[in-house]
């Protein structure tokens, strides 16, 4: 192997050297941009929150729950988790710089070439922009089924579930960034999340009735409908 100076171990645009594979992100374009995103998106989940507890307090930080299965919470839990660990490698690399030793403790299993962890880029930001618009829709959800109201404003007038997809966006942009087989746990989300869905709409259905199901013909459930029912 050939000796590198420190300058180049500091490097923005890190290499995980192995054998067989490498990982190679510029981290001067990625890291700015994820950590911009991912900062203001905490900022307006954290301001929503302040202004819902400061106009009924009884509503603390909570939202209308429902029943859902054992294995589909582990599955979200997991593969969220992940995915904030990775938003925050990627932060701290750019920030603080890493080797190749450091990048290698994602297992990676590919070598993606710039149209591909680029491509991941614009999906990962498209995921965050998404995530936080449909959190700024439901500032007014009620903290419990009693008094809840069907939101139909922003990305929820023609998807039923865009907070979902946008997990699922950033999932898939954090593994086409990063392929390894840490960034392969993020997989675990999609079927954790669709069945999170499919318990929800269940709810929403006996709670609402046919304001939902009227709800339901008039939108998609992750992507518009190309026609709309009346």
């Amino acid at each position: 192997m050939v000796a590198e100076d420190s300058s180049s171990l500091t490097s923005a645009s890190l290499i995980c050297r192995s054998p067989q594979f490498r990982v190679m992100l510029d981290f001067s374009v990625a890291g700015p941009l994820v950590s911009s995103a991912a900062l203001m998106d905490v900022v307006l989940h954290l301001y929503l929150d302040i202004q819902k507890v400061r106009s009924r307090p009884e509503r603390l930080l909570s939202e209308p729950r429902f029943p859902v299965s054992a294995m589909a919470i582990a599955l979200v839990s997991i593969s969220t988790l992940t995915a904030f660990g990775l938003v925050c490698f990627i932060s701290l690399a750019w920030l603080f710089g890493a080797d190749g030793a450091l990048v290698s403790l994602l297992l990676p299993i590919a070598d993606p070439p710039f149209i591909v962890w680029a491509g991941g880029l614009s999906l990962l930001l498209t995921g965050v922009f998404l995530h936080g618009w449909s959190r700024f829709a439901r500032r007014r959800m009620a903290p419990d089924w009693n008094g809840h109201v069907l939101v139909e404003s922003g990305p929820y007038s023609r998807v039923r579930h865009p907070s979902y997809l946008s997990y699922w966006l950033s999932f898939v942009a954090l593994f086409m960034m990063l392929p390894s087989v840490v960034a392969a746990v993020l997989f675990a989300g999609l079927p954790g999340y669709y069945y999170v869905m499919l318990a929800e709409e269940d709810h929403l259905v006996m709670h609402l009735g046919e304001e939902y199901r009227a709800y339901i013909l008039r939108t998609g459930r992750f992507l518009p409908r190309l026609r709309r029912s009346p």
